[in-house]
């Protein structure tokens, strides 16, 4: 089922949302545009050459992971001509000194593509090639540099850059630039090909680089222009993405928040437990949101600098060992599977400090930031946000908690977003990068001052909270919806009029279960070794079931069978009532977690 979501979620254009991205290339519109283009499955003589030529190359490369210039060179003409389709057919090919095309840098040196296709009606696809061990990171940036210079410099503004292993399509506007990069070491999954070729194969189609009529742009270039015209769809869902990752914060941290936030246990004559560790008045819940806020905000404010050349996201140190991009990079190729660590968040902790305190190292200079956003939390501070933000600073240290996976999602939630794309009377969604650079910072203030909207709450005891697929998704108690009559039931469902169960009417219901981001970050994952909660997490969800069927039946939102009632029409309707039940149910908060919602319930 998960395979289906992301499969559904990618429809714009298979593996775009597994590349590296710098900026904006294309919106979800335009990526179901591009969908058009995507080309049929490599024949299965061409995959195995493929895999042939790319395990020599790799096994062929230096010791600091590039390759000689030949193997190169020769690879990249075998991967854009056979796999790609840049053949003859399309157009021809000019490699090496018969290339004429320089144009002299800001430098005064004459730079020029090392192999260019030049196709119908003007059609063009410069690229370069680098020795370098990472495109646009470190000494990778030259090259980078030299592209996006000669592009300018004629009025161009598509290239490709690459050094085998990695191949970076470059956009270079008159004020910005924007690229999103394929990693050779990805395009196969299980010895399989991964649908990260597929993208490299559908952007590097000819048809998408050749103009449809004399001094028109080609179709991959007016993708990007139109893309730009359409940049505020963005910023508007991220702060919805950013809510999300507060929660995740908070849920994360649940133990570790609860023993600030509840008083020490008392002993049974009244005194205050021994084991108990001496801790200033409790922390109130708001004061936790708040922490959890400035905490999301750092993140996106460090996003956000990282997009505008404000911090040092090209240098290699700090790429590799501080930086989000590289970060999300790595957490992408182990797959951030359960269990796999919790060296993530301290990584995301040090980065913290590194912009609070600056570095005057020559390999790593960064400025101080010297705003409150970075301010240390304190265990014995007298503000009790500041006790909480203690708590996501050091936590980590003394248990295992935020594993990578979570910051794996934490940052995938604030980096991409799902655009809905409607074609006819179907739809469907297209997974696109989240362009930081052309947020404004008073964007950013308005931003958190959406996130103080909610209200951080925790369900009661014995009786959980549920968030309803209707209107607003309200909150509301279990217990509470129980005791509604049929009456009640009907009155309720009328306010609310539009049940979410029917919103993805393009969907296959069947393929996937109720709002599962939802109710993954309610209920977290289950402790093996704590059999009573594992029921009790049973019993509720139960429990939220049952009275979700009566409620379908009751509200109408499962039509009766009309005819005779055979075994297979009740077992049909069956499966109908539960499928609608589940994704009745938006999200199920187990009693003592937390959940957020807007001021006013």
């Amino acid at each position: 089922m998960r395979a289906a979501r992301e499969a559904r979620e990618a429809a714009g254009l298979p593996g775009w949302e597994r590349l590296r991205h710098g900026g904006l290339l294309f919106d979800g519109a335009r990526l179901a545009e591009l969908a058009a283009f995507v080309p049929p499955p490599l024949a299965p003589w061409a995959a195995g050459q493929l895999r042939q030529r790319a395990t020599s190359f790799l096994s062929g490369a230096t010791p600091d992971g590039g390759g000689s210039g030949g193997d190169r060179s020769g690879f990249a003409a075998f991967v854009l001509e056979r796999i790609c389709g840049l053949d003859a057919a399309s157009g021809a090919w000019t490699r090496g000194s018969r290339v004429a095309w320089g144009r002299r840098a800001v430098t005064g040196e004459l730079v020029k593509p090392n192999h260019l296709w030049e196709g119908r009606r003007g059609g063009s696809l410069p690229v370069f090639l680098d020795g370098e061990r990472r495109v646009g990171i470190g000494r990778g940036r030259r090259r980078v540099s030299q592209a996006l210079g000669w592009l300018r410099a004629g009025g161009d503004h598509l290239a490709l850059v690459t050094n085998g292993r990695q191949w970076r399509l470059l956009f270079a506007g008159l004020d910005y630039d924007a690229w999103c990069e394929w990693d050779l070491d990805l395009w196969f999954d299980e010895g399989e090909l991964a649908p990260q070729l597929t993208a490299l194969r559908t952007l590097l189609n000819a048809a998408l680089w050749t103009p449809p009529a004399e001094g028109a742009a080609p179709p991959l270039l007016q993708a990007v222009r139109d893309t730009r015209k359409g940049q505020a769809e963005l910023s508007e869902v991220l702060g919805e993405r950013v809510r999300e990752a507060v929660e995740i914060l908070i849920r994360e941290h649940g133990e570790a928040l609860r023993a600030v936030v509840e008083p020490p246990a008392a002993s049974s004559d009244g005194a205050p437990a021994a084991a108990a560790p001496a801790i200033t008045p409790a922390v109130t819940p708001a004061e936790v949101y708040r922490a959890a806020c400035r905490v999301a905000m750092r993140l996106v404010v460090i996003l956000f600098a990282e997009s505008r050349d404000l911090l040092p996201g090209d240098n290699a140190v700090y790429h590799d060992s501080y930086g989000l991009g590289g970060l999300l990079e790595q957490l992408e190729r182990a797959g951030g599977l359960p269990g796999d660590g919790f060296a993530a968040w301290p990584r995301v902790l040090a980065l913290f400090r590194l912009v609070r305190a600056g570095s005057h190292h020559p390999r790593l200079p960064v400025t101080a930031y010297g705003g409150a956003l970075f301010a240390a939390g304190a265990e014995d501070a007298a503000d009790g946000a500041a006790r909480a933000l203690a708590v996501f600073e050091l936590a980590c240290f003394r248990d295992q908690v935020l594993p990578d996976r979570a910051v794996r999602e934490l940052l995938r939630l604030l980096t991409r977003t799902t655009a809905r794309i409607r074609q006819g009377r179907a739809g469907m969604r297209a997974v696109v990068p989240v362009n930081f650079s052309d947020l404004s910072s008073e964007y950013l203030g308005i931003l958190y001052e959406g996130l103080l909207d909610y209200e951080l709450k925790t369900a009661p005891p014995d009786d959980p909270v549920i968030f309803l697929a209707v209107g607003d998704q309200p909150a509301l108690p279990l217990s509470r919806l129980e005791a509604m009559d049929d009456a009640a039931l009907k009155a309720l469902f009328e306010s609310l009029k539009q049940p979410r169960a029917k919103e993805d009417e393009d969907a296959d219901p069947a393929a996937e279960e109720p709002a599962p981001k939802q109710v993954a970050a309610a209920d977290g994952d289950e402790d093996a070794d704590a059999p009573s909660s594992s029921d009790a997490r049973r019993r509720d969800r139960t429990r939220a079931e049952t009275w979700a069927r009566r409620a379908a039946q009751v509200a109408g939102l499962v039509r009766a069978r009309r005819g005779r009632a055979t075994p297979e029409r009740r077992l049909a309707h069956e499966r109908e009532l539960g499928r609608t039940a589940r994704r009745l149910v938006a999200r199920v908060v187990l009693p003592g977690e937390w959940y957020l919602v807007r001021w006013g319930g």
